[in-house]
């Protein structure tokens, strides 16, 4: 997509005037906080999940989880009033669902989705002006409208994201002190946000598209087991994004005040690094990815694995890499992949509620239930894409004389 000009805000901010702006409360005025409060909000019930080994209920079939998935997103969002596009109280978590119900859309045709995303976006779009900020994966939502918009060359989505990536280097401002915003906060949640940033910049083409990528890059060489509370989630996103955005090549992932455990680490190691961390068929929560390095708990005394975003993310990075051919055995990835698919449907209910553990304890949230979304249907393409290419290589026997 080519770089857009300055958007004209007006019409945005004449719809958003309705809108209560909670975000230019008392304490919600800084980005570096909003950060810190989303957070804070990936962290909430982690603490109450006790190590099960029985599995959820029996997985619906895909076509039934991606129904149950999107129906409730779309009847749970707010339509009407001071803060439409929302999803109840979630008012930091537009860009899940929002990206979510675009890939319900993409899966199912269904227009209702389609309209959901859409008012999604417009929340994130006028809250993107209010702030002078994106979290990133808001940014990556106003990606995905764009990328299915009717026009996917000129849109408003993606008008908007090249002007508040293009914003970071305006009045003297540089992308690299915009970033440093993150510095402080935990280095899995950043690598996180950093990961879908780097993939939207790519995909409006940024002038500083490298400069994300050198940034998320670095931030994952300072996470760990013993300073953030993700690894496993920052992994799998990190694998994804620089995936999707480059080649996994000879570049180092260790920095300098990185953690030990990335050195001589390249880039091309992370996918089968990410292999390593899935549990077993066989073992409480097969198919799903431990949530530390170390394959333990840590100092809580909870589940090893088998936490949510940690399957989606890592699934998503398994994805990109075999989707891309990037430096693990075929046989190994798809095998793994199938068995990542396996657990997320286990991790969907009857009625379309995703919670912090594919066992389905833990809070739930309509963000999760986006996440879901993204995760399964990109697992769902790839697979497909599979199915395409062993009809094509079908080889015909030749007629007998």
């Amino acid at each position: 997509m080519q770089q857009a000009e300055s958007m004209d805000w007006s019409a945005i901010l004449e719809y958003g005037e309705s809108f209560s702006i909670w975000v230019l409360a008392p304490g919600h005025e800084k980005e570096d906080e909003m950060l810190h409060l989303r957070g804070l909000q990936r962290w909430v019930g982690f603490l109450v999940i006790a190590v099960v080994v029985q599995s959820a209920a029996a997985a619906l079939p895909a076509e039934d989880v991606v129904a149950a998935l999107a129906g409730r997103l779309e009847q749970n969002q707010l339509k009407e009033g001071p803060n439409r596009g929302l999803w109840s109280s979630e008012v930091f978590f537009a860009g899940p669902p929002t990206t979510g119900m675009v890939c319900a859309y993409e899966w199912t045709d269904n227009v209702a989705y389609r309209e959901s995303a859409k008012l999604g976006g417009e929340y994130i779009v006028w809250i993107g002006v209010a702030m002078g900020h994106l979290l990133g994966d808001e940014a990556y939502a106003l990606m995905s409208l764009s990328r299915t918009a009717d026009d996917p060359n000129s849109n408003v989505w993606g008008v908007a994201l090249a002007d508040f990536y293009e914003a970071q280097r305006r009045e003297g401002k540089t992308t690299r002190e915009y970033i440093e915003q993150f510095a402080q906060q935990d280095m899995s949640t950043n690598t996180f946000y950093l990961a879908h940033h780097l993939v939207a910049a790519y995909y409006v083409d940024d002038l500083d598209k490298d400069v994300w990528r050198d940034a998320l890059i670095q931030h994952l060489s300072r996470v760990d087991d013993g300073k953030s509370e993700f690894p496993m989630m920052a992994l799998g996103a990190a694998t994804w994004a620089l995936t999707t955005t480059g080649t996994l090549d000879e570049t180092p992932v260790s920095s300098v005040g990185g953690a030990p455990i990335w050195e001589g680490v390249l880039l091309r190691d992370l996918p089968s690094i990410l292999l390593s961390h899935q549990v077993p068929e066989g073992e409480p929560f097969g198919g799903s990815f431990y949530y530390r390095f170390d394959h333990t708990s840590g100092r809580f005394e909870g589940a090893a694995a088998g936490y949510t975003e940690d399957a989606i993310y890592a699934a998503l990075g398994l994805v990109a890499a075999a989707s891309a051919g990037e430096n693990a055995p075929d046989e190994s990835m798809e095998e793994a992949i199938r068995a990542a698919y396996a657990a997320l449907l286990d991790g969907v209910d009857a009625e379309g509620q995703v919670y912090e553990h594919l066992s389905h304890d833990g809070q739930s949230y309509h963000a999760f239930a986006g996440e879901m979304l993204q995760g399964l249907w990109a697992v769902q393409t790839y697979l497909d894409s599979l199915a395409d290419v062993e009809t094509t290589e079908v080889v015909l026997e030749p007629k007998a004389e």
